[in-house]
């Protein structure tokens, strides 16, 4: 894939997330996702034998309107709509400018807001997004969510045998919608899980001891 491409695709995406009116962290965060995500997305288009062009810019461009809508669930939606025009300017194929932004428009939560015939492209790139999202770092910011306020350690116990519940379920349900992509997302879970475990251990140690001698 061209290097070229892809330094022009990513300056854009920099210099469109550079314009939103929230944090440097916010911003910062985002951006690092999303290279997270392009990663993901480009080797399991390898493995799907998906295009990888496709995939790859896509995944750059997956929330590059995230902040231009107040309302998350119409991030992918917008997104796609900041990026056609962009997109047009590359010298991709119409194809391709159609499937990059079904792939965007997608991915939060299916729906497009056209019909357009669903690709293993778009595919990808929901699965990519999903399996950054459970990832180490999202253990990290979990657990700072957790303890953003002073909890009781029951309560502490029943949010986290929940959160581990949850993981589970995902586990069984095998949620995402390739091959390649479920394979790597229960990979995810189970770091999850086994931290979680780990972490209830811990929080029913955090007790005084009970003894049996006199």
């Amino acid at each position: 894939m061209s290097k070229d491409l892809i330094s022009r695709v990513n300056d854009f995406l920099i210099k469109h997330l550079n314009q939103a009116d929230v944090k440097d962290s916010e911003i910062q965060y985002r951006y690092e996702h999303t290279l997270r995500v392009a990663n993901v997305g480009t080797q399991l288009a390898r493995d799907e034998g998906a295009n990888i062009k496709v995939v790859t810019v896509a995944c750059l461009l997956h929330d590059v309107g995230k902040y231009d809508t107040n309302e998350n669930r119409e991030h992918g939606r917008v997104s796609a709509r900041v990026a056609r025009p962009f997109l047009e300017t590359l010298g991709l194929s119409p194809k391709e400018i159609n499937d990059i932004s079904y792939a965007i428009a997608i991915h939060v939560d299916g729906e497009a807001g056209y019909d357009y015939e669903e690709t293993i492209e778009s595919k990808i790139v929901t699965d990519a997004d999903n399996i950054d999202r459970f990832g180490a770092y999202r253990i990290y910011k979990y657990m700072q969510h957790l303890h953003t306020e002073q909890k009781p350690i029951p309560e502490l116990k029943r949010e986290v045998s929940e959160r581990i519940e949850r993981l589970n379920q995902f586990r069984k349900d095998q949620i995402l919608q390739t091959k390649s992509g479920n394979e790597w997302f229960n990979k995810q879970l189970d770091l999850g899980i086994r931290y979680y475990k780990n972490y209830m251990e811990q929080l029913t140690n955090t007790s005084l001891p009970i003894l049996d001698f006199d």
